[in-house]
């Protein structure tokens, strides 16, 4: 207890995730030059930044933070007021904002990034009522590589270790990265005895059913666990680290954790496994619903920039023991087209993968 595949098919796809992991790498273009009557627009409002996660989890964390510190850098100074809406793994938030919300610049939120790619990788199963490249990015506030781990209890460190023992893992929903990882995994390597219970209202209940040994494991990024179970990563900790999952080795990863993608030896699935860990490189994307006025994203994608930069913002993050990173809305965008850009074989490969 704790505490059908082408050559250029597949270049394609390792192109988009080279320029993934190259993030960060050029200074964000601010966009849109601001209107002139910005202030007069925000003066006097309230704007609502929605978390997609119910209060303690590290998506929480995130937007609450921001939150406090967005106002200051929008013309205006509006108000600015952080609000739960959990649900679905913050498929009821994409919803709302892609149906609902209103569409003046006063209303955008945090939602798990394998959200935006929902429609791509489960095509007509989705319950998405927009698609990715459709919402308007505001902004990426982390890149986290996510990783699979155990509880040590049930000695399980390695792949083979799976194998032969098993592992019953905890996640929330089917649209989630806690699942759609894991999934990946399970069916490329053939890990008939990783069971995935999914049910989970957020990842605090998931952290609290590993703590009473109802599950024991859970795919969840580095950052989520620095955040709320930091001693989980301590020498003589809880768990046991068996993979991570992303495009490339990051300082994140701890030293003699192997990749996942290491382990995929077909070029097409490896490909495919890349495109579904992308989830990772958009780690805690901010969203507005489709069609906003240009000048009214240039501004919140601005104010958002202006707020990963704030001294105070970052002193804020490093008492709460969390990394700050930034990529800007522009670059979101584009790597959201491009990834729904990605020719239909190797699409057709990850619908497989996840969903057969």
């Amino acid at each position: 207890m704790i505490r059908a595949r082408t050559l250029k098919s597949w270049a394609g796809a390792a192109a988009l995730v080279a320029a993934l992991a190259c993030v960060g790498a050029a200074p964000a273009s601010v966009g849109v030059a601001l209107a002139d009557d910005a202030p007069d627009f925000y003066r006097g409002k309230q704007v609502t930044v929605y978390l997609g996660y119910e209060a303690g989890g590290a998506y929480d964390l995130y937007g609450r933070v921001i939150a406090k510190h967005l106002g200051k850098h929008i013309p205006g100074a509006p108000g600015v007021l952080a609000v739960n809406m959990p649900g679905a793994s913050s498929m009821t938030l994409g919803n709302y904002l892609a149906r609902l919300a209103p569409r003046d610049g006063t209303a955008f939120g945090i939602v798990n990034s394998a959200l935006l790619f929902d429609p791509l990788f489960a095509g007509a199963a989705s319950k998405a009522q927009f698609k990715g490249p459709d919402l308007t990015a505001v902004g990426n506030a982390l890149t986290a590589p996510a990783v699979l781990f155990s509880s040590k209890s049930t000695g399980v460190k390695t792949l083979d270790d799976i194998r032969g023992k098993g592992l019953m893992i905890g996640a929330m929903t089917k649209t989630g990265d806690t699942y759609v990882l894991p999934s990946a995994l399970k069916k490329l390597l053939d890990l008939d005895k990783l069971k995935i219970v999914t049910g989970y209202a957020g990842t605090r209940e998931v952290v609290l059913a590993l703590e009473r040994g109802e599950v024991f494991g859970r795919v969840w990024d580095m950052e989520g666990i620095r955040a709320t179970r930091p001693q989980w990563l301590e020498k003589d900790g809880d768990i046991n680290i068996v993979v991570a999952f992303a495009p490339k080795r990051t300082d994140d990863i701890p030293a003699g954790v192997p990749l996942a993608r290491d382990f995929v030896s077909d070029p097409g699935d490896r490909a495919a496994l890349d495109a579904i860990s992308l989830t990772t490189l958009i780690a805690r994307p901010f969203i507005a619903p489709p069609g906003l006025p240009p000048e009214r994203t240039a501004i919140l994608r601005k104010a958002f920039r202006e707020t990963m930069e704030d001294p105070d913002y970052l002193a804020d993050m490093k008492q709460a023991r969390a990394n700050a990173q930034f990529m800007s809305g522009e670059d979101m965008e584009r790597y959201l087209r491009d990834a729904y850009a990605l020719p239909a074989p190797v699409v057709d490969r990850i619908r497989g993968i996840l969903n057969e």
